[in-house]
């Protein structure tokens, strides 16, 4: 029933959402924290019984689809290793022993047979039990980020794990030294009302009674394998998501998993220990204290009837988006429809495409706040639109007096490496070439337009444009070309060369553009 409802829900869910930004990713995650079974022991009347889970982990691969760039699901695999300890705390005690049953002893008195009940007691017992899971989480996947460049944001996770058992086993803790008992073995002779080898006697070893340190070199099934089953289990995980570059995100979080099942296997509920088949006494006859009594666990027992799973802890992984980057972060398109926007200043004018995305106010706001805040730029800015013609008075014509081999030289671009404004040695030859044209002709002005590539936000774009436009013209001023005569500004991503659909492609988009002015007729 709980599987169907989740499943329900889940398929609800994503026929409900409509796709706007999808995306997909690879995750590889790993987690650490108190981990083990949670279960009671009831009808322990010999001992104080305790259920304490140790420190484990996780570790999975995962594949997420986000519907939107908010909400999305996803389906893995993973590895759980569940790690607990049962104990049976507290001293060996008197008044309640373990009666594993009857016996008949011909060695006491070799005149008279004497029947005896062999009783077992326990001190601080503690029982090690380990579960390695294969695990299949599906969940419902949350995501926001925060701030202008989306560098930082939270995520939440929450759903179901399928969890199937492997390696499940027990064992049991010894006493560190023999003065550290862990278990009483003794007779009780009824007809005599003797108890050999009980807490204030005498170890008889050739009996099989007294006391051992180390159980789990004498008991039969000491050590052993847990009966477990398949488990369905609760999961919600939350946390932080950390940008490390456009396609990877680090993500750190706290996790919760809680079984929803009963995994105790066993159907028949056993005693904590077994007598041996045959008569005890002639089985010790190696003087091993315990031999020939089997230990059946404490999941097995009947002080236990059901077993659930806990864990919960730390966890951090990788996120890999797979595919194409989301809409938001392709190269906007052309639109032959929208008039250019020009940025004028006194005498001279600066172009700047504008197109879809983002919003225009947005743009210009952004370009306004680059240029007061540029040190060299003490002009006042005034933005206006303006017509084709315009343009075209401005940037297109030059008399036929300048050799066309001359004028290519001086539009030649200049290109960049990736987030970098520094020149390169074939641009500065490329400014030299510039130069000595600008020499030859003093009439002629420049105007320098710094682009980029698509990586990026729109407003780093803008001030790494400028920045290369600035670096160009810097660069002519210290090889004698007056400032009067030069201008810059930057169309950042929005003036590609070639579509941003490659990094070849964007290779061609790094760069400076130059058109010169000429005098008017």
């Amino acid at each position: 029933m709980k599987k169907n409802i989740l499943l329900s829900l889940l398929i609800f869910f994503t026929v409900q959402v409509m796709s706007q930004e999808k995306g997909s990713y690879l995750t590889l995650s790993c987690g650490v924290g108190p981990t083990g079974f949670k279960y009671k022991m009831t009808g322990v009347v010999f001992a104080d019984p305790k259920s304490e889970i140790k420190l484990g982990g996780q570790a999975g691969i995962g594949y997420s689809y986000y519907f939107t760039k908010n909400v999305g699901i996803s389906i893995g695999i993973g590895f759980s290793h569940y790690r607990t300890n049962g104990k049976l705390m507290g001293a060996f005690s008197e008044q309640h022993p373990l009666i594993l049953g009857k016996f008949t002893d011909n060695d006491i008195d070799p005149n008279h047979v004497s029947d005896y009940e062999l009783r077992v007691r326990t001190q601080n017992w503690i029982e090690s039990q380990s579960c390695k899971f294969v695990e299949i989480p599906i969940t419902l996947n949350l995501q926001k980020k925060f701030g202008e460049k989306e560098q930082f944001g939270l995520y939440m996770a929450v759903g179901a794990k399928l969890q199937f058992p492997f390696s499940a086993k027990y064992s049991i803790v010894d006493g560190r030294n023999p003065d550290q008992p862990k278990l009483n073995i003794s007779g009780y002779y009824e007809e005599k009302n003797l108890e050999l080898g009980g807490l204030g006697d005498p170890d008889l070893a050739q009996h099989g009674f007294g006391k051992i340190h180390n159980p789990s070199k004498v008991l039969t099934n000491a050590n052993g394998k847990l009966d477990l089953k398949m488990n369905l289990a609760f999961t919600a995980e939350g946390g932080f998501l950390i940008s490390l570059s456009r396609r990877v995100d680090l993500t750190l979080g706290v996790f919760v998993d809680c079984g929803l099942l009963n995994i105790r296997k066993t159907k028949e509920s056993l005693p904590l220990f077994s007598a041996p088949e045959t008569d005890y006494v002639s089985m010790a006859e190696n003087y091993n204290v315990g031999r020939g009594i089997t230990y059946n666990s404490i999941t097995k027992s009947e002080y236990v009837n059901k077993v659930n799973t806990i864990s919960y802890g730390g966890k951090a992984g990788l996120r890999i988006k797979l595919g194409k980057l989301s809409a938001k972060e392709e190269q906007p398109q052309h639109s032959q429809e929208q008039q250019p926007v020009y940025i004028t200043q006194p005498k001279d004018t600066v172009f700047i495409n504008v197109y879809d995305k983002p919003p225009v106010d947005s743009i210009l706001k952004d370009i306004i706040k680059v240029l007061e805040q540029a040190p060299k730029q003490k002009q006042e800015v005034i933005i206006h639109q303006t017509t084709q013609s315009e343009e075209e008075h401005h940037l297109d014509y030059y008399p036929d007096v300048y050799p066309d081999n001359e004028i290519y030289l001086l539009f030649d671009p200049i290109y960049f490496d990736l987030n970098k404004s520094a020149l390169r040695p074939e641009s500065i030859n490329n400014l030299n070439k510039k130069i000595e044209l600008m020499n030859k002709y003093p009439e002629i002005k420049l105007i320098i337009f710094g682009n980029t590539c698509d990586i990026g936000k729109d407003v780093y774009n803008f001030k790494l444009g400028y920045q290369r436009a600035e670096v160009a013209r810097d660069y002519l001023v210290s090889k004698g070309i007056a400032a009067d005569r030069l201008q810059i500004s930057t169309q950042a991503q929005f003036d590609p060369e070639l579509p941003n659909i490659n990094e070849i492609n964007r290779t061609h988009n790094r760069r400076d553009d130059f058109k010169p002015i000429f005098p008017k007729r």
